[in-house]
C-alpha cells in the first residue's frame, strides 16, 4: 500500500482518505453494470474477446497455450498469455460455457478499481488540487467507454492498471534513488507487456525518462531493462519456437502480429495508413469525451477539437514538469498506432485516457484563466466577449456531460439489453449446428471463437485485408465478402455461417445488401438453416474435388434443411 500514499504536497492524510473514499464511490456504476450484465451480452462482438476466452480454455485444461477454436488448434503466438491466464481462472472454477462468463466478467472488472485507486494517487502528484483530482477521477470512472470496456473481456484495462503501477514505481524509485524499486518497475512493465505486446512502448518511454531525470541514469536504465527484458525475450522466444509455419494471410492474422503487419501494410499504402490512422487516433481520443453515438460531421469535428485541446494540455503539463513518463509512453504508443494495420479507436487509445484527461483539464484551466483575465479588462467590449465565451464554454461542458450521462445511464444499458436479445436469438443457430453437423465439422464464420465455444466445432474467419479499407475500394470489399467458396474449399471448411456484414468494417448499406444478395444467389452454397439474420450454408465441393471423389463409394450428403 506504500505506493498509494499521497505524494509530497498532495495534501494531508485526511484529504487522502477523503479522495480514497470518493474513488471507491465512483466504482459503484461500473460494478453495477457488470452485475446487471454479467452474462456479457456483447461477448464476441469485437472478436478479440472470444479469441482470448478460447485461448484461456486451453490454459485451464492444463494443455499448451493454443487457439482451441481454430482448425488444427495451433499454438497461440499472437496474444501474450497473461490476460488469458487470468480468464482461465473462470474455466477452472466453472468449466461450463457460457455459465462461466460472469466469473470472467468480474475477474476482468477488477482492473477498474486498480486503475482508479492508482489515479487517485497519481493526479495529485501531477499538481492537481483535491477538487481537480475528484473531477478527473469522476470523468474517468464514469466515462461510458470505461463502463463498457470494464464490462467486457478485453485486455486494455488490465494493461493500463499494470502500466500505471510500473510508472508509479519508476517515479518512486527515481525520487528515492532506489534501484530495487526501479527493478520492480521493470518487472511490472514486463507483466504489462505479457498483457499486450504494445507494452514495448513502456520500455522505450522508461529508458528515455530515466536518461533525462535519473541521477544514476545508467544504473537505473540497466535495472529497469533487467526487470522488463526477460518477459519480452521470453514471450518472443516462446512464440518463435511454437510458431506455425505458414504464409497464409488468413492464419497469419491469428498467429503473428509482425508478419501480418508486413502483409497488410505495403509501402505504397503507407501514406494512406498514416493519414487515416492519424484521423482515427484523434477521433478516438475525442470520442472518449464526446461518445460516438451517431455518424455526424459535427460530432467528429468536436471530437477532433477536443483531441487537439488534450494534446495542447499535455504539452503544458509536461512543461510544468508533470506526467513526463506517461507522455513518453503515449508518444511511443501513438507511433505504433499510426503505422498499425487497423485504425485506432476508443478501445485502443483507452490506455492513454488518463493522460488525455489530465491534458484536457489542464487546457481548460488555462482557457478559464484567460477568460478571467479578460473579465477584468478595462475595455467593456472585451469583458462582454469574455462573458459570452465563458457562457458558450459552460453550455458546451454541460452538453458534453449531459451526453455522457445519457450514454452511460440510458443508451449503454439499452444497447446491452438489445445485444442480450440478439445473443439469445443467435444461440438458436448454435444449437442447430450442434445437433445437425458432425463433431469434426469445420466452419467459416465471422464469429469463429463463439461458434467453437457454443458448439464445439472448429471455425475460422476470412479477415478483410486492411489495404482494401485504407484504399476505400468498395468493389473489392464487396467481392471479398461475397465470394467465400474458394476460401472455404482451400481451408477445408465444409460450412459457412453468414450473419450479414458489419458496416463498421467500412462498407455502407448498399454494399451490405449487395453482399447478402451475392451470398444468397451463390451456386456454391447450399442453404441449410435460416433464422433471423443468420443463414447457415453447406459449402459445395469444387468441381475438381467432385471428380477426384467420384470413384469412391461414399456419401457426403449435407444435413437436411430445417
Amino acid at each position: 500500500m506504500e505506493a498509494l500514499r499521497p505524494a509530497p504536497g498532495a495534501g494531508s492524510k485526511t484529504e487522502w482518505l477523503l479522495t480514497f473514499t470518493v474513488a471507491l464511490a465512483l466504482l459503484i456504476p461500473s460494478a453495477s453494470l457488470v452485475w446487471r450484465f454479467s452474462d456479457v451480452p456483447s461477448f464476441g462482438d469485437l472478436h478479440d474477446d472470444s479469441v482470448y476466452y478460447a485461448s484461456a480454455k486451453s490454459l485451464a485444461g492444463g494443455g499448451p497455450y493454443r487457439i482451441e477454436s481454430l482448425p488444427g488448434e495451433p499454438a497461440q503466438t499472437k496474444y501474450p498469455p497473461l490476460y488469458p491466464l487470468l480468464l482461465s481462472t473462470a474455466w477452472r472454477i466453472d468449466p461450463s460455457f457460457p455459465g462461466n462468463l460472469p466469473i470472467a466478467a468480474w475477474l476482468s472488472w477488477l482492473a477498474i478499481p486498480a486503475i482508479v485507486l492508482q489515479l487517485a494517487w497519481l493526479f495529485p502528484k501531477w499538481g492537481f488540487s483535491r477538487r481537480q483530482t475528484w473531477v478527473l477521477l469522476a470523468l474517468f470512472a464514469l466515462n461510458p467507454y470505461v463502463l463498457l470496456f470494464g464490462a467486457q473481456l478485453l485486455s486494455e484495462t488490465l494493461f493500463l492498471a499494470l502500466v500505471l503501477g510500473a510508472m508509479l514505481l519508476v517515479d518512486r524509485g527515481v525520487a528515492r534513488e532506489s534501484l530495487p524499486l526501479i527493478l520492480g518497475a521493470g518487472i511490472v512493465g514486463g507483466l504489462a507487456y505479457l498483457t499486450r505486446s504494445a507494452g514495448i512502448a513502456l520500455l522505450f518511454g522508461a529508458i528515455v525518462y530515466l536518461w533525462i531525470t535519473g541521477r544514476e541514469r545508467a544504473k537505473q536504465i540497466l535495472y529497469f531493462i533487467t526487470g522488463m527484458l526477460p518477459f519480452i525475450a521470453g514471450w518472443m522466444l516462446w512464440s518463435r519456437m511454437h510458431q506455425t509455419t505458414t504464409n497464409d494471410p488468413a492464419l497469419l492474422y491469428y498467429l503473428d502480429y509482425f508478419r501480418y503487419q508486413l502483409y497488410a501494410v505495403s509501402f505504397s499504402d503507407l501514406h494512406l495508413v498514416l493519414w487515416k490512422n492519424a484521423d482515427g487516433l484523434l477521433w478516438g481520443m475525442g470520442s472518449l469525451i464526446v461518445p460516438r453515438v451517431a455518424d455526424s460531421i459535427l460530432i467528429k469535428d468536436l471530437s477532433l477539437a477536443l483531441a487537439v485541446a488534450m494534446i495542447a494540455g499535455v504539452v503544458r503539463l509536461v512543461r510544468a514538469g508533470h506526467g513526463r513518463l506517461f507522455a513518453l509512453f503515449a508518444f511511443f504508443s501513438c507511433g505504433l498506432l499510426l503505422v498499425w494495420h487497423y485504425p485506432p479507436n476508443e478501445r485502443f487509445v483507452l490506455p492513454l485516457f488518463p493522460l488525455a484527461l489530465a491534458g484536457l483539464v489542464t487546457e481548460a484551466d488555462h482557457f478559464i484563466g484567460l477568460l478571467r483575465g479578460a473579465l477584468r479588462h478595462k475595455q467593456r467590449d472585451q469583458r462582454v466577449v469574455a462573458k459570452l465565451m465563458m457562457a458558450c464554454a459552460g453550455c458546451f461542458a454541460v452538453a458534453i456531460l449531459g451526453l455522457q450521462a445519457y450514454v452511460g445511464i440510458v443508451y449503454l444499458p439499452q444497447n446491452l439489453v438489445e445485444k442480450r436479445a440478439a445473443k439469445r436469438e443467435r444461440q438458436a443457430s448454435y444449437e442447430w449446428v450442434r445437433a445437425n453437423t458432425p463433431a469434426d465439422a469445420t466452419i467459416l464464420s465471422a464469429d469463429d471463437p463463439s461458434m467453437y465455444l457454443y458448439t464445439g466445432r472448429h471455425a475460422m474467419r476470412r479477415t478483410l485485408p486492411a489495404s482494401l479499407w485504407y484504399r476505400s475500394d468498395h468493389t473489392a470489399m464487396v467481392d471479398w465478402f461475397s465470394h467465400v467458396e474458394p476460401f472455404a474449399q482451400q481451408h477445408g471448411l465444409a460450412y459457412f455461417d453468414f450473419a450479414g456484414v458489419d458496416i463498421a468494417q467500412g462498407l455502407d448499406d448498399d454494399d451490405r445488401d449487395a453482399v447478402a444478395k451475392a451470398v444468397k444467389d451463390s451456386a456454391g452454397l447450399a442453404p441449410l438453416f435460416h433464422q433471423g439474420p443468420v443463414t447457415f450454408f453447406g459449402v459445395r465441393p469444387a468441381a475438381s474435388d467432385v471428380r477426384r471423389s467420384a470413384s469412391r463409394p461414399h456419401t457426403t450428403d449435407l444435413p437436411p434443411t430445417r
